[in-house]
C-alpha cells in the first residue's frame, strides 16, 4: 500500500483544486518559508481524521479553509481527497485504489467519504486502524513527536506500540465491545423492567390477540366472500354490459329517427302539454259550471217541488172555486129565479099600482064627490103607500144582491183564468229547466269521461314515474358502490397525504429544515431528493436502492443556504443532514456504457423524471448507476464492465463496484419514490369516482 495521489481545494494555502501525483519515490520536499510545505502534511493528517485544531497549527478548524487574500476572496469549504494503492489488499476494502475525502464548511459541518460514498468519521478510524496511518499513527512524525513519544505517558506510548505492532484494531474493538456490553447491562436492567411491567399485560393481550387473531381470520372470510361477491356481480355486469352493447348497437342504428321522432315528441309533448293545461283549466270551469249548475238545478227542483204544490194548492183552488161557482150559479138561477118572481110581482105590484092609482084616482073622484067619507079615504092611502115602500125596498134588496152575487162570479171567473195561466207558465217553466237539465247532465257526462281520459293519462305517468323510480333505486345503488370506493380511495389519499406532510420516513433532519422551511425560517430549500423525482412503479425500488442514503439528501439554491440549514440543525439539536447545493454540485457519467445484451435496462438518472434545474444533481447521484432485469443479469454486466461500476436490479438487489453483492427481500410500493406513485394514482382514481 502507498500513497499514490494528494487532491487539496481550499485547504489552508491550496485555493484553487490541486493535484500531487506521487508516481515515484519522494525523499523530501523543499522550498522557502511559507511556501506551504507543512500544509501538506497537515491536509493529510487532517483527511485521516485529526480532530486536534493545535496539531493542525490553528485555533480553530474553520482556520483550515483558505482565507483570502487582498485580490481573492476566502472560500467556503476545504476538501482533501487521499487517494491510496490497495491493489495489495491491506485495507479491507474490495477496490484496488481507495480514496479518502473530508470536506468542511465554515459553518461547521463535515462530511466524509470513501471512495465517494457519503460515511462517518468512525469508518474512517477503522479503515486505518493496524495500517500505521490515522490520528494516532506513525506515519507522519512532525517536529517535537519524538520527544512527545519520549516524554509521554506510558498509556500513550502503548497506543503507538500497539498501532506498530498491528494490534490497535483489536484494542478499539474491545474497548468497543466493552462498551457495548455495558450498554446492554443497562439496556438488560431497563428490559428486566420493561419485562416485569409486561408480564402484568400478557393475560389482557392474550384476550386481545385471540380477539385480534379470530377478527383477521373473519376479515380474510369476509374479503374472500367480497371477493366472491365482487366476481359474481362482475360476471352479471359483463353480461349486462354484453346486452347493453347489444341493445346500444341496434339503438345506435336508429339514433337519427328516432332523435327526430323524439324532437317531434318533444313538441307534441309541448303541444299535449299546452293542450291539457287548457283542458285542466276548462275541466275546472265545467266542474265549477257543473257545480254551479247541480245548485241551480237543486234550487229549480225546489222551485219545481214549490210550483208542484202551488199548482195541486190552486188546482184544489180551482176545483173549490169551481164548486163555489157552481154553488154561486145555483144561488144566481135561484135568486134570477127570485128575480124573476119579484119582477113578477114587481109587474103585479106595479099592476096593483097601477090599479091602485086608477082606484086612487077614482077615490081622488070619489073624494071629491064623497068629501064627506075623507077620513076613511086617507086611511086606505097611507096604507096602500106603506105597502108600496115595502114592496120597493124589497126590489132594491134583491137588486143589491143580484149586483153582489154577479160581482163574485165574476171575480170567481177571473182568478180561474190567472190560475190557469199561472199553471201554464210553470208547465213551460218546467219543462224548460227540465231540457237544461237534460244538457248540464250531457255535459257532466262529457265531463266525466274527459275525467276518465285524464286519470288514464295520469296512470300512465304514474307508470313512468314507477320506471324512473327503478331507475333512480339502481343508479343510487351504484352510486353507494362507488361512494364506498370512494371514500376508501379518500382514506388511503388521506393517509399517504398525512405522511408526505409529515415527511414520515425521512431522518429527523429532513424534517426539522423541511418545517422550519415552511414556516420561512430558511430560504433557498429545495427538498429531498426522494421528494423531486418522479419514477415509474417498475422502476422505483431500483432507483430507491440505487439512491439508498441518499434519497434524503436535500437539495439548496447555494452553499450559504446549506449552511444556514446546518446551524439550525446545530442549534435544535435535529439531526445530521446532507445538502446538495444546485451552484457546485457537478454531474457524473460513466466513460462508457455497457454493451447491448438482455436484461439490459439503462442508467438509472435515464429512468428518472425531474425538473431541468435538478438534472446535475440526479445525474451526480445516479449517472454512475447502471440497472439490470435480475440479479444474474446485473453480474453479467458488472462482470463485462470489470466489476468497476454499481449495478442495481429492479427488485432491488445491488451489485457493487468490486463484485460485492447486497440484496435480500425488499417490500415492493412501501419507498418513498412508491408512495408518491401511489399517491398520484388515488388522486386519479378520486377524479373518475367523483
Amino acid at each position: 500500500m502507498y500513497l499514490k495521489a494528494l487532491e487539496i481545494q481550499g485547504f489552508k494555502s491550496f485555493a484553487d483544486k490541486t493535484r500531487l501525483t506521487f508516481d515515484q519515490d519522494i525523499t523530501a520536499i523543499v522550498g522557502p518559508n511559507g511556501s506551504g510545505k507543512s500544509n501538506l502534511s497537515d491536509a493529510i493528517l487532517w483527511v485521516m481524521g485529526e480532530q486536534r485544531t493545535r496539531t493542525l497549527r490553528g485555533g480553530k478548524m474553520e482556520d483550515v479553509i483558505f482565507g483570502g487574500t487582498e485580490k481573492r476572496g476566502k472560500l467556503g469549504f476545504a476538501q482533501v481527497s487521499l487517494i491510496l494503492d490497495n491493489s495489495a489488499g491491506l485495507l479491507p476494502v474490495e477496490q484496488e485504489e481507495v480514496t479518502i475525502t473530508r470536506r468542511y464548511y465554515r459553518g461547521g459541518e463535515s462530511e466524509y467519504y470513501i471512495n465517494r460514498e457519503a460515511c462517518r468519521l468512525k469508518d474512517i478510524h477503522e479503515l486505518l486502524m493496524d495500517t500505521g496511518l490515522g490520528r494516532d499513527g506513525y506515519s507522519i512524525i512532525g517536529q517535537g513527536r519524538i520527544a512527545e513519544i519520549v516524554s509521554g505517558k506510558s498509556g500513550e506510548r502503548r497506543e503507538i506500540f500497539e498501532e506498530a505492532a498491528g494490534i490497535s484494531r483489536f484494542r478499539y474493538r474491545k474497548e468497543e465491545s466493552e462498551r457495548k456490553l455495558q450498554r446492554t447491562e443497562e439496556n438488560l436492567l431497563r428490559i428486566n423492567d420493561k419485562v416485569d411491567e409486561l408480564e402484568l399485560q400478557i393475560e389482557p393481550l392474550r384476550r386481545q390477540s385471540e380477539a385480534a387473531r379470530k377478527y383477521l381470520d373473519l376479515r380474510a372470510e369476509l374479503k374472500d366472500l367480497e371477493v366472491s361477491a365482487w366476481m359474481e356481480t362482475l360476471d352479471r355486469l359483463r353480461e349486462q354490459s354484453e346486452t347493453v352493447q347489444r341493445d346500444y348497437a341496434a339503438a345506435q342504428e336508429n339514433l337519427s329517427g328516432a332523435q327526430a321522432e323524439l324532437d317531434r315528441l318533444y313538441a307534441a309533448s309541448e303541444h299535449c302539454a299546452e293542450q291539457m293545461r287548457a283542458q285542466d283549466l276548462k275541466a275546472e270551469a265545467l266542474r265549477s259550471e257543473i257545480s254551479r249548475i247541480e245548485q241551480d238545478a237543486a234550487g229549480l227542483d225546489s222551485d219545481a217541488a214549490v210550483l208542484r204544490a202551488n199548482m195541486r194548492s190552486n188546482a184544489e183552488t180551482v176545483a173549490r172555486l169551481r164548486l163555489e161557482a157552481t154553488e154561486q150559479a145555483d144561488r144566481v138561477k135561484a135568486l134570477d129565479d127570485q128575480i124573476r118572481e119579484n119582477r113578477d110581482r114587481l109587474g103585479e105590484i106595479n099592476g096593483e099600482e097601477a090599479t091602485l092609482a086608477g082606484l086612487i084616482a077614482d077615490l081622488e073622484r070619489e073624494i071629491a064627490a064623497k068629501a064627506e067619507d075623507a077620513g076613511a079615504a086617507d086611511r086606505a092611502f097611507a096604507a096602500l103607500l106603506q105597502q108600496e115602500n115595502e114592496a120597493s125596498a124589497a126590489l132594491a134588496e134583491h137588486r143589491t144582491g143580484l149586483t153582489m152575487l154577479a160581482e163574485q162570479s165574476q171575480t170567481l171567473l177571473d182568478q180561474e183564468t190567472t190560475l190557469q195561466t199561472e199553471g201554464h207558465d210553470a208547465s213551460e217553466q218546467l219543462l224548460e229547466l227540465e231540457g237544461q237539465l237534460k244538457h248540464y247532465t250531457a255535459e257532466r257526462q262529457k265531463a266525466a269521461e274527459r275525467l276518465a281520459e285524464r286519470k288514464a293519462e295520469q296512470t300512465a305517468r304514474l307508470e313512468a314515474a314507477q320506471r324512473g323510480d327503478n331507475d333512480l333505486r339502481a343508479a343510487q345503488s351504484r352510486l353507494s358502490g362507488l361512494t364506498v370506493d370512494l371514500r376508501s380511495a379518500e382514506s388511503r389519499l388521506a393517509m399517504l397525504e398525512d405522511l408526505e406532510r409529515g415527511y414520515e420516513g425521512y431522518s429527523k433532519a429532513v424534517k426539522t429544515v423541511m418545517r422550519e422551511r415552511e414556516r420561512g425560517g430558511l430560504r433557498g430549500i429545495h427538498g429531498p431528493v426522494a421528494n423531486l423525482i418522479q419514477a415509474e412503479d417498475k422502476y422505483a425500488l431500483a432507483v430507491e436502492t440505487a439512491l439508498g442514503a441518499s434519497a434524503q439528501h436535500i437539495i439548496v439554491d447555494t452553499q450559504r443556504n446549506g449552511a444556514d440549514a446546518i446551524r439550525l440543525l446545530k442549534q435544535k439539536d435535529g439531526g445530521r443532514g446532507t445538502f446538495l447545493p444546485l451552484d457546485t454540485i457537478k454531474p457524473s457519467h460513466l466513460s462508457e456504457l455497457p454493451r447491448p445484451q438482455p436484461g439490459y435496462v439503462g442508467v438509472a438518472s435515464d429512468l428518472v423524471r425531474c425538473d431541468a434545474r435538478y438534472a446535475d444533481i440526479v445525474s451526480n447521484l445516479l449517472g454512475r448507476t447502471l440497472v439490470a432485469e435480475n440479479l444474474d443479469r446485473a453480474m453479467a454486466i458488472a462482470k463485462s464492465m470489470g466489476n468497476r461500476v454499481r449495478v442495481v436490479t429492479l427488485d432491488g438487489q445491488v451489485v457493487n463496484a468490486g463484485g460485492s453483492l447486497t440484496g435480500g427481500s425488499a417490500a415492493r410500493g412501501s419507498g418513498i419514490l412508491s408512495r408518491a406513485n401511489e399517491l398520484g394514482r388515488l388522486r386519479e382514481t378520486r377524479e373518475r369516482l367523483t
